[in-house]
């Protein structure tokens, strides 16, 4: 599937980063608590969604030039830490084991996670990349972790205060909040396999658009070489087919009502599962045509 990028599609980054930016102004000039929090949920949003291209930079898939995609991989976990070589390494190894053992997402399927999500993700990648990274893999992961370091306290050290805890700390928050929901709404809860293994989160069209497509999370693990931009339309083509059980799309109320506040959720063995969704269909609900 080879879909020519939209519009957005091609400035969705530089519009991001101006949203960023403009939001940075206005969290530095005023001195209005209300004007700080929203500046803060516009900017914390946006910056979730730059931080979110370290993803599209670990399947080789944000930029065509290898060092390019290197680079602004590495651009994009800067903000949390996180080198695109130690994310790559734990990443495609969640692709390839998902939900089963030897997934080092595991840890992370556990409703703790909307609280302590970031820094769990964080602490998770690292502590798989010492444990698993060799020769020039491993001296790339240092230096790229050296550098942020480095490159993160002199910044710390450099701008002014209002810059720095205004403008920086207060939208890292927001982007830290929003992680830990995207986390809690990727796997919790579900068995291994093709199909049935992540929740297919469903978002407002125009919301799913601004964070590109980051609720395509099933799709992309059906087809972890597709682009952002390209997940809708493979969507469509699931829904033809019929081929996801309806009870793993839901709304983030539904995932908050039927989900997350269940302590486990359980098969219900009244609902028979249809013959494409296997022995780990869980909790079917009616079609929309069957409503």
């Amino acid at each position: 599937m080879n879909e020519r990028p939209s519009l957005w599609s091609r400035s969705a980054i530089a519009t991001h980063l101006g949203v960023v930016l403009v939001m940075g102004f206005v969290l530095v000039s005023t001195h209005d608590p209300l004007a700080w929090a929203v500046g803060a949920i516009v900017s914390g949003a946006s910056l979730f969604v730059l931080t979110g291209l370290i993803h599209e930079a670990s399947h080789r898939l944000l930029a065509r030039t290898g060092w390019v995609n290197e680079g602004l991989g590495n651009l994009a976990g800067w903000p949390l830490l996180t080198p695109l070589s130690a994310y790559r390494a734990f990443h495609l190894k969640h692709h390839q084991a998902t939900n089963r053992e030897g997934d080092p997402n595991t840890p992370l399927n556990s409703r703790w996670m909307i609280l302590v999500g970031s820094l769990a993700y964080v602490v998770l990648i690292h502590r798989h990349a010492i444990k698993t990274l060799r020769g020039r893999t491993l001296g790339r992961y240092l230096c790229e972790t050296l550098a942020m370091v480095v490159g993160l306290g002199v910044l710390l050290a450099w701008l002014p205060h209002a810059i720095r805890e205004r403008g920086l700390i207060l939208p890292l928050i927001v982007t830290a909040l929003l992680q830990n929901l995207r986390i809690v709404t990727e796997h919790l809860d579900l068995p291994s396999g093709r199909f049935h293994d992540t929740w297919q989160l469903a978002l407002p069209p125009g919301l799913s658009r601004w964070l590109l497509h980051y609720d395509h999370h099933l799709e992309h693990h059906l087809r972890p070489g597709l682009r952002w931009h390209e997940l809708p339309r493979y969507r469509a083509e699931l829904d033809r087919a019929e081929a996801v059980p309806e009870s793993l799309r839901v709304t983030p109320r539904q995932f908050a009502r039927e989900v997350f506040s269940r302590k486990k959720i359980e098969p219900n063995p009244a609902i028979p599962a249809p013959k494409w969704a296997g022995r780990a269909a869980i909790r079917a609900r009616p079609r929309r045509s069957e409503k």
